[in-house]
């Protein structure tokens, strides 16, 4: 398994840049069949009423819908791209990570088409200037005239990441988190209906409202709860993996690409202890081997399980 570790910066595209020239030059031709998703429409106020009038989207909070919709146009654009050769290291690193984790649902798998589809887009670099297929996208979409507001929510996508949240209880339909390290609080509708309790530990992928006057987030993947340890030890992780001097950046960095690709992926894999149709639950920290139920270290010896936590 590839463990390539992203650098410092992700300046210059050049992925994007080979992607472009190749579609300036056969554009006519038609060798990559996107025209129709780079020539939508999607201004703001129209975007709203597409979503909520598509079928595929009925009973879905307008929020989430949108973002549901953004990801499915980056879905079918990564479909196209990386049939192309230059998009081929990112087809490797999706190929192999989907023969690796079986991305899905519990018991297949604990991560699910969700939180992998996110990673895979918006995490997942590859190339010396460490692209993705969301920042691809973007270049491509804004050489080709793309609408700006379906670029706008792409790129909301390709600048967010998973990360730990205190929840605090919930004020109606509303969960109320709080960001375990940086403390900024939120207030976000969570779609796969988990309500919660208090002083839980979410592990969630937290988008911005979508929309001009909205207040909600978004918790766009399904909860994953976690467990066991308590805070004390999450914060104490936190000041293992960074130097006095690190900064917010630093913290942004880790929590979107990890010291390696797979290392968040590895850490929801090995980390899973049950699940229920709303939530997942998982155990354990990402350095301490032995403190996951299914790593390598554990299945050998055995993962002892703390006596409250209900094992699958």
């Amino acid at each position: 398994m590839d463990k390539t570790k992203p650098h410092e910066t992700l300046s210059g595209r050049p992925i994007a840049k080979k992607v472009l020239a190749k579609m300036k030059l056969h554009w006519q031709r038609k060798v990559v069949n996107i025209k129709n998703i780079i020539a939508g429409r999607a201004m703001a106020d129209e975007l709203q009423k597409t979503v909520v009038s598509q079928k595929e989207f009925a009973g879905f909070d307008p929020a989430h819908a949108a973002y549901v919709y953004t990801q499915n146009q980056v879905s079918v654009m990564s479909e196209q791209l990386t049939a192309l050769k230059e998009m081929a290291p990112f087809a490797d690193i999706i190929s192999r990570a989907e023969d690796l984790y079986i991305p899905s649902a519990p018991p297949m798998s604990p991560l699910t088409t969700s939180y992998f589809t996110c990673w895979a887009f918006f995490d997942a670099c590859a190339g010396p200037g460490n692209e993705t297929i969301g920042a691809t996208t973007l270049e491509v979409g804004s050489a080709f005239g793309m609408d700006p507001e379906l670029l706008r929510l792409i790129r909301l996508m390709q600048d967010s990441r998973m990360g730990f949240y205190i929840h605090h209880g919930r004020e109606g339909n509303v969960s109320i988190l709080e960001d375990l390290v940086t403390t900024a609080v939120y207030r976000a509708i969570v779609p796969a209906g988990y309500r919660g309790r208090k002083n839980e530990n979410w592990y969630v992928r937290l988008l911005p409202p979508p929309f001009q006057g909205g207040t909600e987030h978004v918790v766009f993947t399904t909860p994953y709860i976690v467990v066991h340890p308590d805070f004390a030890d999450w914060l104490a992780y936190f000041r293992r993996t960074f130097p006095a001097t690190a900064g917010f950046d630093d913290y942004e960095r880790h929590m979107k690409y990890g010291p390696t690709r797979e290392y968040w992926n590895d850490y929801v894999f090995e980390a899973y202890v049950n699940h229920q149709a709303d939530a997942i639950y998982l155990a354990g920290l990402p350095d301490i081997p032995e403190s996951r139920p299914h790593s390598e270290i554990s299945e050998r010896n055995g993962w002892k399980a703390p006596a409250f936590i209900k094992q699958s």
